[in-house]
């Protein structure tokens, strides 16, 4: 008898506590059980029948079906396609497949090269995507080990994440429509029991791909735990809430910019109304708006957490499995009787935060777009007149006129508007130019503490912590510009020679591979093979 079975009773399924299925073993189970495990996220169950039914002899369209949708979880995307054509060729096509971007997946992938780690597959593109193969694998394997713990269980199968190399190939794949990916930047994904994500290369800044792994793989989990139960704005909270625990972070991961928001929704009692959100966080309006809506569910789950303990968690997962409305539980496992009271605690718990108060700007996503440096900024990119005075401040500072530049760029920063990171990026640049460091690390510090994922910013503040022989916080600086935008070799080069001056010869050597990476375009002995 199978361990991923489960009971089977007149003609249904009768769902047990694990989330698997129990009793009659898989060649007594039919096509349309294996189905009713793929919509719970129980992929190993839905293998299990499929195969039984495969080894019975030829297919019927059913049979067919549960295979097209299987091998498609899997990320067998060749074999989906032969299955679909077999399906095509009989006129029994369901709404499912139809609707599942199975032909523009394979497309997408086409080519992919692949890595393995404990528990977790990685596929990308040949080339420079290889500078991110360790460091993805070691993401993937921390996350599912911490979010497992945390959570109570995760899947059995191993976990597929495919990182596509630009914008095109990942909504292609996404199945979402391109102006709901480009309105909220949506750019990673975790559904049909898989990872996909946006290699940080579609972004001329690149952004924090890693906890984006986290988070995305917190979804998968949420989805098998709950049997795919879980409301948008649940899992979003989970998602957003935990997705800096892989790395020791228990913060929440509230930027200012959230926090900001969070302060002004809170004033004015001006919250994005779950119903919004309750298909996908892609369909919401803009991306101020999703800002605010991760901000608010992710503080959701942490005032259960500080109430209750990560240890609330797998009952709360439970409890939806069981039916339970998610919003009665939730308030039920922080102690109160009902959501309306629940949602007044929260609201007196985000009071007490010390939300940061300041005006910023949330970072534009741009795919497949060589931004210049006026496109990568929030405000310039949406001010003529700013954007004037900057380019003449540009032009200043080139001539190497920098306090008629800091005039110029004194008029970019519109006090009625979030100041520019670009501009104060400059500003620090042109401080250092004449001669006042402690000046320039001031506003560099500055620059980087309000907008700390905009790579310019953090490789200034490099290497003006250079400039003043502080090399510690240097290579931390340049971490940071790594982890959000491993393309730049000279981030890879300067960490290098960073950790080789604090005496950490193996951190050089893997940043002087990755420079090589890039110069070769990913050229290297080992990039075309796949790794165990």
């Amino acid at each position: 008898m199978s361990r991923s079975l489960s009971r089977i009773l007149a003609g249904g399924l009768l769902a047990l506590s694990t989330g698997c299925l129990l009793s009659l073993p898989a060649w007594a189970a039919s096509a349309r059980d294996g189905q009713a495990c793929l919509e719970r996220a129980d992929l190993q169950c839905a293998e299990e029948i499929r195969d039984a039914l495969v080894r019975r002899g030829p297919a019927d369209a059913d049979t067919l079906a549960l295979q097209v949708r299987t091998l498609f979880f899997e990320g067998d995307y060749d074999g989906a396609v032969a299955a679909l054509d077999q399906l095509e060729a009989k006129g029994a096509v369901p709404k499912n497949i139809a609707d599942a971007p199975i032909r523009e997946t394979r497309d997408a992938a086409t080519g992919f090269v692949e890595a393995r780690g404990d528990g977790v597959v990685l596929r990308h593109a040949p080339g420079v995507d290889l500078v991110l193969r360790d460091e993805a694998l070691d993401v993937m394997v921390r996350s599912r080990k911490t979010v497992d713990e945390l959570l109570g269980g995760g899947p059995r199968h191993d976990i597929l994440m495919d990182i596509f190399p630009d914008g095109k190939r990942f909504i292609a794949a996404s199945g979402l429509p391109p102006e709901a990916v480009r309105t909220t930047g949506v750019i990673a994904l975790s559904k049909w029991t898989r990872l996909l994500l946006t290699t940080p290369r579609a972004l001329a800044r690149g952004y924090a791909w890693k906890d984006t792994v986290a988070h995305e793989y917190i979804h998968l989990v949420v989805a098998w735990r709950t049997q795919d139960q879980a409301p948008v704005w649940l899992q979003e909270g989970l998602a957003k809430h935990l997705e800096g625990y892989w790395r020791g972070d228990h913060s929440g991961n509230l930027s200012i910019h959230q926090q900001s928001l969070l302060a002004e929704a809170l004033r004015d009692d001006d919250f994005v109304p779950f119903e919004k959100f309750r298909y996908s966080m892609a369909y919401l309006d803009s991306g101020e708006e999703a800002a605010k809506a991760f901000g608010q569910v992710g503080t959701m789950v942490g005032f259960l957490v500080e109430t209750k303990g990560v240890d609330a968690l797998p009952p709360l997962l439970d409890a939806v499995r069981d039916g339970q409305d998610a919003q009665q539980a939730m308030a039920e496992a922080a102690g109160y009787p009902d959501f309306a009271a629940f949602t007044e605690g929260w609201k007196g718990y985000l009071s007490r935060l010390p939300l940061v108060q300041e005006q910023t700007a949330a970072l534009p996503v741009v795919l497949d777009v060589p931004e210049d440096d006026y496109q990568g900024d929030p405000v310039l990119d949406n001010s003529e007149d700013l954007a004037r005075a900057a380019r003449v401040g540009d032009l200043l500072r080139e001539a190497g006129r920098y306090e008629a530049a800091l005039i110029e760029y004194d008029k970019a920063l519109d006090p009625t508007e979030p100041p520019s990171p670009l501009i104060l990026a400059r500003v620090a640049q042109c401080h250092e130019r004449m001669g006042d460091l402690a000046k320039a690390l001031s506003e560099a510090e500055e620059a980087a503490r309000l907008y700390p994922e905009f790579t310019l910013t953090l490789t200034t503040l490099a290497r003006l912590y250079e400039a003043a022989g502080r090399t510690r916080d240097a290579v931390g600086a340049w971490q940071q510009a790594h982890d959000l935008n491993p393309f730049d070799p000279n981030v890879q080069t300067a960490l290098a020679d960073g950790y080789a001056s604090l005496g950490d010869d193996e951190r050089s050597r893997r940043h002087l591979r990755y420079a090589r990476i890039i110069a070769t375009g990913g050229v290297l002995p080992d990039a075309a093979t796949s790794t165990d």
